[in-house]
């Protein structure tokens, strides 16, 4: 049985208030939501990017989680991201060339 690829992939890029506690942010998950989207973007990864306030992973972070499927990728760094691409562009492919990106990859 063929497994569904994912659609969404989620980068918590929660911070929390106390500097004691682990979180995310912390651990650069921001810049690493920043270079994920453009890379998906410039490949045309078939795949939307969405950024989470928490998924309870804290001490484990940055967190990201692919969707369908529940797969939890943690503490990542940005020096990760290439490779992550490279994933997931062979789980979801490619958007067709004619195709337009979604809207939330566009910017502003």
């Amino acid at each position: 049985m063929k497994e569904t690829p994912p659609k969404i992939l989620m980068i918590c890029i929660n911070r929390r208030f106390r500097a004691d506690e682990p979180s995310c942010a912390a651990r650069g998950s921001e810049d690493i939501a920043a270079a994920i989207e453009s890379g998906v973007r410039k490949r045309c990864i078939a795949i939307e990017i969405e950024r989470s306030v928490c998924m309870s992973q804290c001490p484990k972070g940055p967190t990201i989680k692919l969707v369908p499927g529940g797969r939890f990728i943690l503490g990542r760094t940005l020096a990760d991201v290439p490779a992550l691409l490279d994933k997931l562009e062979d789980l979801c492919g490619l958007l067709d060339e004619e195709a337009t990106p979604p809207a939330h990859l566009l910017g502003n």
